[in-house]
C-alpha cells in the first residue's frame, strides 16, 4: 500500500506527540493548527484549512476538548478518512448522539491507557481469576496542575479553562474508561463530589470523588485531582482471594493475598502506549482492526463523567 497520509488537527503537545509516532512509522504527516505563529514557530504543518482535509487517508483530532466533537463530525460528513479523536470525545453538555451512531470502522477514541502494557496485565490477572472475585475496585490519579507543563503558565492551559473543556473530570477522564472496561461497562453513580477546593487560579474542578457500583453492586471509587505534589496513579482490586494493586510510582503490580506478597516491577512508559495507539490507527486504515476504544465506548465514558456532575450538583 502506498504511504499513508495523516493530519494531525493540533500543534499542542499531544499533537506533535501524535506527529511524531506516526512518522516514525513511515506515514506522510501534515500538522494543521489555526495559531499560524505556532505553527511557523514548529517549522511544521499548515493552518487549519478543511478542503485540505479531503486528501486524508486519516485524520488524528487533537485539538482542545471543545473542538472535538464539532471537527469530527465535520470531517465524517466531508471527506472518506478515518478519525481518531482524541480522549474525551466532547464536551460534557454535548449532543453526542450522531457520532455514538458513526460508521464504527471510521472512527477511534484516543484513550491510548488501555495499550499501557502493565494495564494490560493487570487486566490479565483480574480476567484469569487471581483476585478471586472483586469485591472493590479503585482508581486514583493525582498531580499537581502549575507543574503539568513546564515553562508554560497554568492558568492559560485548557486543562484550567472551563470554555475549553479544561477540569480534571474530563482531562483525567481515562480513569472512567479504566473502570468501564475493568469493572463493568454499566457502572451506577450512588455518590459524587466535583469541587475547586484549593486556591489554584482556574474556573474548573481541581477533584473529584465519585463511588459507583457495578452489576454486582461491587464499589467503585474514583479518585481525581490537580492538587498531588508527586505524581500518583493507579488501580487497586479487593477480591475474594487476594488484593491486586498496580502503581505508577512504585512501577509495580503488586499481589497480596494469605501466602504472602508478590511484586511484578514493570519499566514500561506511557509513550509506549502511544506509540501503540498509533499503529492501531494505521492498522484501521489500512485492514479495518478494530479499535481498542470505539466510539460507542468513548460516548459511554462521556456519559458516565456527566452523571458524576449531574449527582454532584
Amino acid at each position: 500500500m502506498s504511504t499513508l497520509r495523516i493530519i494531525v488537527l493540533g500543534a499542542g503537545s499531544i499533537g506533535m506527540r501524535h506527529a511524531r509516532n506516526f512518522a516514525a512509522l513511515g506515514a506522510t504527516v501534515t500538522v494543521m493548527d489555526p495559531d499560524r505563529e505556532r505553527i511557523e514557530s514548529l517549522e511544521c504543518g499548515a493552518i487549519y484549512d478543511e478542503a485540505a482535509l479531503a486528501d486524508a487517508d486519516g485524520i488524528v483530532i487533537a485539538s482542545p476538548t471543545s473542538l472535538h466533537a464539532a471537527q469530527a463530525r465535520t470531517i465524517l460528513a466531508t471527506t472518506d478518512a478515518a478519525v481518531m479523536v482524541e480522549k474525551p470525545v466532547g464536551l460534557l453538555d454535548d449532543d453526542l448522539a450522531d457520532l455514538e451512531s458513526a460508521d464504527p470502522s471510521r472512527i477511534m477514541v484516543g484513550f491510548n491507557l488501555r495499550l499501557f502494557g502493565p494495564n494490560q496485565r493487570f487486566a490479565e490477572l483480574l480476567d484469569s481469576g487471581r483476585a478471586g472475585d472483586p469485591r472493590a475496585f479503585r482508581f486514583w490519579f493525582g498531580s499537581w496542575l502549575p507543574a503539568w507543563r513546564p515553562g508554560t503558565d497554568y492558568r492559560t492551559c485548557y486543562s484550567a479553562r472551563r470554555e475549553l473543556g479544561g477540569g480534571v473530570l474530563l482531562d483525567v477522564i481515562h480513569e472512567l474508561d479504566l473502570a468501564r472496561w475493568m469493572a463493568g461497562p454499566d457502572l451506577r453513580v450512588v455518590g459524587a463530589l466535583v469541587s475547586q477546593v484549593s486556591d489554584l487560579d482556574l474556573d474548573v474542578e481541581d477533584t473529584v470523588r465519585a463511588l459507583l457500583v457495578n452489576d454486582d453492586d461491587v464499589p467503585v471509587s474514583i479518585e481525581l485531582d490537580y492538587l498531588s505534589r508527586r505524581y500518583r496513579r493507579g488501580i487497586e482490586v479487593v477480591g475474594s482471594e487476594a488484593t491486586l494493586r498496580l502503581d505508577w510510582d512504585q512501577k509495580r503490580i503488586t499481589i497480596e493475598n494469605g501466602d504472602g506478597v508478590t511484586h511484578e516491577p514493570f519499566c514500561s512508559t506511557v509513550d509506549e502506549s502511544y506509540e501503540n495507539e498509533a499503529s492501531r490507527f494505521l492498522a484501521l486504515i489500512e485492514n479495518g482492526t478494530a479499535p481498542p476504544v470505539g466510539i460507542a465506548d468513548g460516548v459511554a465514558v462521556n456519559r458516565l463523567a456527566q452523571r458524576i456532575r449531574e449527582h454532584a450538583s
